[in-house]
């Protein structure tokens, strides 16, 4: 069994917590929510590992995994991504994967606002203003030879 800590006020995480409950699964996955009481009284001092910064999976042995792991492990979880699982955590793919999870876990609100909230014409605008500020920083940071 695998226990999902997901944040119950993140539109983004909430959808990914349907999205994996609807799929066939080999390991049990168990859905807590970071606001609930239940979190603490099954992890006590889990606060220490800032669940609410990333995804976190906790196995019924214990293990904890974090960020780009825990999703490979929801993956691992499922009948039709476990072979998915696998390579993403392959060490080539791994570094990718981390960058992925980060930027999302960094940006869940933004998306969740931008995604389910905002009419298809704000969602557009406020994703290009988004990407064009991304896109001047990311080139103002290569070094020139």
């Amino acid at each position: 069994m695998l226990y999902v800590l997901y944040d119950s006020q993140c539109e983004l995480c909430i959808r990914c917590r349907d999205w994996l409950m609807k799929q066939a699964v080999f390991v049990p996955l168990v859905f807590i929510p970071l606001q609930s009481e239940e979190v603490h009284r099954r992890f006590p001092g889990i606060d220490i590992l800032k669940p609410d910064e990333q995804l976190l999976v906790i196995s019924d042995d214990g293990c904890v995994y974090r960020g780009a792991c825990a999703w490979i492990m929801c993956l691992w979880a499922l009948q039709k991504y476990r072979e998915h699982a696998q390579r993403l955590a392959s060490p080539v793919l791994l570094p990718f994967a981390k960058i992925v999870c980060e930027l999302l876990s960094r940006n869940r609100f933004f998306l969740s606002d931008i995604l389910f909230r905002q009419d298809p014409e704000s969602a557009a605008r406020k994703l290009t203003a988004h990407y064009a500020l991304h896109k001047a920083s990311l080139q103002n940071t290569h070094c020139s030879r």
